[in-house]
């Protein structure tokens, strides 16, 4: 399948080079909250370092890659047919990783048991979610717009912080 190769420069050393695919879906090209999400993690708002982090639908794998390389162990998931992909951007920039990273299948709604030890952070870009389903269990706040990288931001892509609620126990 023909493919072009997108860069994500990087603070550290050099830019991450992405496969992307011409045909193939949505989830064969970065796409701008990819970019922003990622450029938004290498601020070092989240600490990465030794922590468990797991993508969901991760495309091409760039948020995940890029936690990788701020030395977070990472897993990436997406559908079956993702998962060559996500499995050439891995190794084409594992030179790059100081923590780890592999790919997985993961389809929404099955079970996640496998998916151990639980993780520290689960990342997300270009998802769609019900706030009002989200409101009842978890907490959500999103990032001012100052806190995303200077070069890689837009008032049109939002980063929410979401944390599950506390919940209290009658003592």
């Amino acid at each position: 399948m023909a493919g072009f190769v997108r860069e994500l420069e990087r603070r550290g050393g050099p830019a991450l080079r992405l496969e992307q695919r011409a045909a193939g879906g949505v989830g064969c090209v970065v796409w701008d909250a990819a970019l922003v999400l990622a450029k938004f993690l290498e601020t070092g708002a989240c600490p990465l370092a030794r922590r468990e982090v797991l993508e969901l639908g991760a495309g091409t794998g760039a948020v995940g890659i890029m936690a990788a390389t701020l030395g977070a162990n990472v897993t990436v998931t997406d559908l079956e047919e993702l998962q060559e992909l996500l499995t050439v951007n891995i190794e084409n920039n594992k030179h790059l990783v100081t923590g780890s990273v592999r790919a997985k299948v993961l389809k929404w709604g099955e079970d996640v048991t496998e998916f151990q030890p639980p993780p520290d952070y689960i990342l997300m870009a270009d998802c769609i979610y019900y706030e009002e389903l989200l409101q009842m269990d978890f907490e959500l706040e999103e990032i001012p717009l100052d806190k995303h990288d200077e070069e890689y931001r837009s008032e049109d892509i939002h980063i929410m912080n979401i944390h599950r609620k506390q919940t209290s126990f009658p003592s």
